[in-house]
């Protein structure tokens, strides 16, 4: 297929935005991170796009990694759109760097408001009967621009986010192979794997039917927001506790707080890594 969209994906906001863009498009093959880059290859492709949520004010590790091992046609009508909450960062300034050295770059960019899924931190907002209309609206006008091969400049890491990146997030960034050390499970853990097969960055295996996390974590939440039994528990991991920040003094995951995912994405969803859309709508 000429279009193809890369995405990586956690508690599901990013793949249902690729989803709705390749249908209104007209269809394109959805492309997960976690394959090999060099056996997903967009030489060819006409219409190339990233899908990816931002986390500590970037793109995550796994993304930025692929990225620049993948082989794209500098000539292609290039898109990202980044999910975020509330500070989108420098991702598509990084985004575009990766690209810049493949002698291509950015035709449109735009950062989409999401529900939070991060519920290790704080609960789901704003409010998801507000908030999921809202981002099925946005992704519907998003896609028909993109069909249209709009040109739209990408938001640039504003002055202020830029000042305090250093102080805010490089400290996470630094301890961020710690951050798994949180995760564990209790008595309700069946040993389905569920976790270990939506895990976007292929960080958890299995022993003896429990769940073994292995230090190259995003923290994207997706084992704890679909374990079907609610038995992924967490509590903060030493080094958050070092950095003593009003963030990682709230890292908790309160038996009653809802895991949030994205309603429209189910476990079996995040398991497939290549999927293709048919898409029929032109406009």
């Amino acid at each position: 297929m000429d279009k193809i969209i890369y995405y990586f994906s956690g508690t599901g906001n990013s793949l249902r935005t690729a989803t709705k863009i390749a249908e209104e498009i007209g269809g394109a093959e959805l492309v997960s991170v976690r394959c090999n880059p060099e056996s997903v290859s967009a030489e060819n492709a006409t219409v190339i796009g990233f899908v990816c949520p931002v986390y500590e004010w970037d793109i995550p590790g796994t993304m930025k990694t692929f990225v620049k091992k993948l082989i794209i046609n500098p000539n292609a009508y290039i898109f990202m759109v980044a999910t975020y909450i509330a500070v989108h960062g420098k991702c598509f300034e990084t985004m575009e760097k990766l690209l810049a050295d493949k002698g291509a770059h950015l035709h449109y960019g735009r950062a989409l408001r999401c529900v939070a899924s991060q519920c290790i931190a704080y609960p789901p907002f704003p409010p998801e009967k507000l908030m999921i209309p809202y981002m099925e609206r946005s992704m519907i006008k998003i896609g028909r621009k993109i069909n249209a091969k709009k040109k739209r400049p990408y938001p640039h890491m504003s002055f202020l986010t830029r000042k305090l990146y250093p102080r805010l997030m490089t400290p996470y960034m630094e301890v961020e192979t710690e951050y798994d050390k949180g995760f564990y499970t209790d008595d309700r853990c069946i040993g389905c794997e569920t976790c270990a097969k939506v895990c976007p960055t292929q960080n958890i295996t299995m022993h003896d039917k429990r769940p073994v996390w292995n230090h190259h974590c995003h923290g994207c939440n997706a084992c704890v927001a679909y374990c079907p039994t609610k038995a992924i528990q967490f509590k903060t991991p030493p080094a958050y506790e070092q950095l003593d920040t009003m963030i990682s003094r709230r890292l908790c995951l309160p038996e009653k707080r809802k895991r949030y995912h994205n309603p429209f994405i189910k476990a079996g969803d995040l398991i497939q890594d290549r999927k293709t859309i048919s898409g029929s709508k032109t406009h």
